[in-house]
């Protein structure tokens, strides 16, 4: 009808009528725009928030990662002491080659948590959804993503390189097997254990060296993981603020 009208206003050379009709053409097509990108903001809003929400929870996996890995570090602790004290001095005791041997067996434990990235990499690849966020929540989420990736490449290194240099691969150390199926299931009918009598084992200097190499490796992978947690802690903090907000 529209069209209809400025075609007659054009016959009849009504050019005022002709410029009405236009400005309201215009008008109009700026308000459907309009319309459309408040549509569409509103949707993105609404993904924004959900995959926050996700990426929330996927942030709590990774800090209860850590937290197990470092329960590990934590109930290991007595025979890391106990362990080193007794090659440190060279005094046999029944005590400290039991703490030394269990020590053998945690350092061949999965120490190594397998971070979960799947929402952030969703969230990574969502422009849409970044440019709502606050410039501090953006920067925090870049870090977060860095972060992640360089903990990553660091904590497999460290790893490797404790493996590399494997106090179980010397040949002092023998492992031992246990008949009964049920100690095997729940990992408490294997372990590894001395070889050679422990005065001459303390004496060695490749056993020395190995054992040092591994438990330096071992302990730096605690320690990064304790400075990531407050790094993760501090980011889960931005979301939830971001969250609370909506």
């Amino acid at each position: 009808m529209l069209l209809r009208r400025i075609t007659r206003h054009v016959t009849e050379q009504n050019w005022f009528a002709v410029f009405i009709d236009f400005i309201i053409v215009v008008v109009g097509v700026f308000i459907g725009i309009q319309v459309a990108n408040w549509n569409e903001t509103q949707n993105n809003k609404k993904g924004m928030v959900a995959a926050l929400e996700r990426l929330n929870r996927e942030v709590s996996q990774n800090i209860s990662s850590i937290d197990k890995i470092l329960d590990h570090y934590q109930a290991n602790n007595s025979d890391m002491s106990a362990g080193r004290e007794s090659l440190d001095t060279c005094t046999y005791s029944a005590e400290g080659q039991a703490a030394l041997e269990r020590l053998l067996f945690d350092f061949v434990e999965d120490v190594q948590p397998n971070f979960v990235t799947v929402v952030a990499d969703q969230l990574a690849a969502q422009n849409s959804y970044q440019v709502l966020l606050s410039v501090e929540l953006r920067e925090g989420f870049g870090d977060y993503i860095a972060d992640i990736q360089e903990e990553e490449e660091q904590l497999t290194s460290h790893y490797n390189n404790m493996w590399a240099h494997h106090i179980n691969r010397h040949p002092f150390v023998d492992a031992y097997f246990s008949n009964d199926v049920s100690s095997i299931q729940d990992y408490s009918g294997w372990g590894f254990r001395l070889d050679k009598p422990f005065e001459e084992v303390c004496k060695d200097a490749s056993f020395r060296n190995r054992f040092i190499n591994t438990m330096g490796f071992y302990t730096s992978i605690n320690h990064r993981l304790i400075d990531f947690k407050v790094k993760v802690e501090a980011f889960q903090q931005l979301l939830k603020v971001a969250l609370e907000s909506q």
